[in-house]
This record gives C-alpha cells, structure tokens and sequence, in this order.
C-alpha cells in the first residue's frame, strides 16, 4: 500500500503488544530450571549488541549455554526460543486488519535480533499482517533510542505529529513521545482506542 503525506500511520511494538509478552525464560525455568536471575547477565548485555545487529545471536549463546548447563545444542536453545515465543495476539492483529481494510497503513517497530525477526518475518507470517516491518537490528538502532523513531519516520515519508504508536514499556512511549510521535501505553484491548 502506498503512502499518502499527509495521512496517519500506525505503528505497533511487537513482544508484548503484536505478540503476547515474552514467555521464553518461563519455558527455561520450568523446563531446564534455568532462571531469570542466570540469565540476566547475557540479556542486559551481549544480547544487546544483537538488538543494534552488531553481534549475531548464535555466535554469541555458546559461552553462556555452558554456563547454564544447557544439555543440547545452540539450535535447539534457539528452536525453543522462538517456538515459545510464537504467540500472536489475535485481538491485535484483527484490529490492525481492520485498520488495513480501511486504508490505513500500519508498521511494526520492534527491538529484535536477526534470528527472531527473520522468525516473525517468515514463520509467523507477520510480513502480510503489516505494511512494513521495522526492526532494531535493521535500523542499528534499538528503543529508546532516538534514532530508532527518526529513521523509521524517514523511512515511511510521515510528520511524526501523524505517526500513532503503541508500546507496553513506558521508557519506549516516552522515547516516541520525545520524538514527536503520538505514542500510547499498550496495557490491554482497551488501550488500543483508534478512530479512523
């Protein structure tokens, strides 16, 4: 679909709105007893360079893998990732349908690696629920960062006043809103309130 200036566009996060919230480190736990508390390490660091697309995921798991004595391959550790995590929110996706129908054009901006964004691309068909996705390992930049907002602006040919955009974490609304976009707290259904 193309753009029209001047008209409204929609942009949605992924994990925790477009998908529903992160379930992968309650797989780990309940069935490896791998902890959130183990894992934290890699997931506030290395895994962020991932997010940027300046490290590659299954380059970066062996080391830590040994140290969570992780009893199968890095393949496996990543089948189940993505496996757990592929949980579309339906009642969103339907309300973006809507939205398309309609003639608006609606993105997903996400923080992603390249493995799972290649996953939602492909496996989960997000390709065709969306007008374009936009993802952080593509951009080199992740949110909150203010660059992430303005590249995606550029790239949809959009004043940021006219961009509306939903994310479950406050310091990403804050960060779009910063970058003058119309951004809202996603919390449930509800919050998704639209009028075309």
């Amino acid at each position: 679909m193309k753009y029209k200036t001047g008209s409204r566009v929609f942009v949605f996060d992924a994990d925790g709105v477009a998908i529903d919230p992160w379930r992968f480190a309650d797989a780990l736990r309940a069935e490896y007893g791998i902890s959130r508390e183990e894992t934290r390490d890699f997931f506030v660091g290395p895994f962020n360079l991932c997010l940027t697309g300046d490290a590659n995921l299954p380059d970066l798991l062996p080391l830590y893998l040994e140290r969570w004595n992780w009893p199968d391959t890095v393949e496996a550790f990543i089948d189940i990732w993505m496996d757990s995590d592929n949980k579309p929110n339906e009642q969103v996706l339907r309300r973006i349908q809507n939205l398309r129908e309609n003639g608006a054009c609606c993105y997903l901006a996400s923080n992603q690696e390249r493995v799972q964004a290649e996953y939602i691309r492909n496996c989960m068909d997000f390709e065709s629920k969306f007008d374009r996705l936009f993802f952080s390992c593509d951009l080199g930049f992740a949110k909150p960062h203010r660059q992430f907002f303005d590249l995606i602006a550029a790239e949809v040919d959009c004043r940021s006043s006219n961009i509306h955009f939903w994310d479950d974490a406050e310091s990403h609304v804050r960060a779009a809103r910063i970058a003058g976009w119309n951004a809202c707290l996603y919390e449930n259904i509800e919050s998704l309130a639209i009028n075309l």
